[in-house]
């Protein structure tokens, strides 16, 4: 165990202040959110964001790591410039990426989690507990076809495991709405805050690769895939059950969305006088304050889009997180009509689906 995990507990609350902000926030409207809600955006220009530069990911690097998803995507990272890497002085271990993921591969990847490894009966969903998942038929040594293989119209075929307790859901109403979270890897108990001691069953081999060419400092060797719809939310908390202080990776897909993160004390503060220059330094670059008037910024609320990613590493890896609020209509285009679009139209029934979603894939290091 990294030393000063064990002083943070898993179900621990964070502030009454914090968790007020975080209501109001949930609760604006897209037009209230634009209007009122103080904003930290990484795509401004960084003499207007607040944010400063913390380095940049080669071309070279992007190329390679686009490479190990497929061999085609290499010259996505071959144009262009290298991507920047930004930090704000509140949380300078929180690194932040806008734009690294370009559009094609970003369908390639939720083609990948969700057609391919969504199927696959070794990853547990939010719905096992309660339901027993139809698994799509497939030929003898052939992966599971995707759940979108099934027609939207489909009579229900989720059957609950107590039926006095829950009623049977079709798959339309599962890929809407009820469907919130797939794991890939280590397998966490969300229940106990925990993860299995049992051994995981093996991170897929292709993302490991390619988040180890962007990541290196950061093994996979767990991830949750979160499915959000405009109206939901991820109350904050801290990811404190891996048995490491290495970075967290997250990535984010369609729709924006909020995301609120605030300092908490952790292995890696670096005693009073680190922690008093921090909050110094912010508060010297805070022009608003997030309880309402002039003073010492308090969290970061982070407008991530498509194709951004954060690394929650040094005291951000500890810090308080959340998401109070999915901005409807803001799917860019190129992912609109997703999973509807590829050559054999397939899934050309689900178009559209992807034009009121946020995915969201988080990964971890679970032990080093």
């Amino acid at each position: 165990m990294t030393p000063g995990a064990l002083d943070l507990d898993a179900h621990e609350q964070p502030s009454e202040r914090i968790k007020a902000d975080w209501k109001h926030l949930s609760r604006l409207d897209h037009a209230a959110l634009l209007r009122e809600a103080p904003l930290d955006d990484p795509r401004l220009p960084i003499e207007e964001s607040g944010f400063r530069l913390a380095g940049r990911v080669s071309r070279a690097q992007m190329s390679l790591a686009f490479s190990r998803l497929a061999p085609r995507f290499a010259d996505e990272g071959a144009d262009g410039d290298d991507a920047p890497v930004l930090y704000h002085p509140l949380l300078p271990g929180l690194l932040i990426l806008p734009s690294l993921i370009p559009p094609a591969v970003q369908t390639h990847l939720l083609n990948t989690m969700i057609h391919r490894h969504l199927s696959n009966p070794v990853h547990q969903t939010n719905l096992h507990l309660h339901y027993d998942l139809p698994y799509p038929s497939s030929a003898p040594n052939c992966p599971p076809p995707s759940f979108f293989s099934l027609p939207p119209d489909s009579p229900p075929t989720f059957a609950p495991k107590d039926p006095s307790v829950h009623k049977p859901l079709s798959v339309k109403q599962v890929l809407q709405r009820r469907l919130h979270w797939v794991t890939l890897g280590g397998q966490y108990d969300w229940t106990n805050r925990v993860y299995p001691e049992a051994p995981p069953p093996l991170f897929p081999a292709d993302l490991s690769a390619f988040l180890t060419a962007l990541f290196p400092e950061t093994l996979a060797q767990a991830a949750i895939v979160n499915f959000y719809t405009p109206g939901d939310t991820m109350m904050m908390h801290r990811d404190v059950s891996e048995e490491t202080d290495k970075g967290l990776v997250s990535l984010s897909f369609g729709c924006d969305c909020l995301f609120m993160i605030a300092p908490s004390r952790g292995p890696h503060d670096g005693g009073e006088e680190a922690e008093a220059e921090a909050e110094a330094e912010a508060e010297a670059e805070a022009d608003v304050d997030k309880e309402g008037g002039k003073g010492e910024k308090k969290y970061l609320l982070l407008r991530l889009r498509s194709g951004d990613a954060i690394y929650m590493t040094r005291e951000s890896r500890y810090a308080w997180h959340g998401v109070p609020k999915v901005i409807k209509d803001t799917c860019p285009e190129y992912l609109a009509d997703w999973p509807a679009g590829g050559e054999s139209g397939e899934f050309d029934e689900w178009k559209g689906w992807m034009q009121n979603k946020r995915i969201n894939l988080n990964v971890r290091q679970m032990r080093d």
